[in-house]
């Protein structure tokens, strides 16, 4: 992009520079819809950090191409709340599965109700969860 990333430098990238970078078709259809929503402030994700996580996760997820998983991974990595839990992962229902002896692997309902009694701190449960996964499956993860 020539300097800090921009939703206006991401605009501006031909196609054949973003499947340069590994980005698919359809990722790249959904981070130039992001990108032109921050440009016509559909969202305002300088206001994320002052906004409830069900606010943040609202604005996200009305953008195509971005639910709930993507939604609370941001909340957890970018904005660094402590509660945020994506209990649509995999591996965090891999790792719960595991750890707690369950004799099928969670799905995201179940798994969200599992986490309640981690609140105010699942962020630090989905890391550690991760950390497990990573560790027993010899995989890199969301750990960092």
């Amino acid at each position: 992009m020539g300097g800090a990333p921009s939703a206006e430098g991401l605009l501006a990238l031909p196609e054949t520079a973003l499947r340069a970078a590994g980005l698919s078709r359809p990722k790249i259809a959904y981070a130039r819809g992001l990108a032109e929503a921050v440009v016509e402030r559909r969202i305002e994700p300088d206001a994320f950090p002052a906004m409830e996580d069900e606010a943040v996760i609202e604005s996200i997820c009305s953008l195509k191409g971005f639910g709930r998983w993507s939604a609370e991974i941001y909340l957890l990595f970018a904005l660094g709340r402590r509660d945020a839990f994506p209990a649509a992962d995999l591996a965090l229902a891999a790792s719960a599965q595991s750890l707690l002896g369950l004799e099928e692997r969670p799905g995201e309902k179940r798994l969200r109700a599992l986490a309640q009694d981690w609140a105010p701190y699942r962020g630090l449960a989905a890391r550690l969860l991760w950390h497990y996964w990573r560790h027993v499956n010899g995989r890199p993860g969301f750990d960092g």
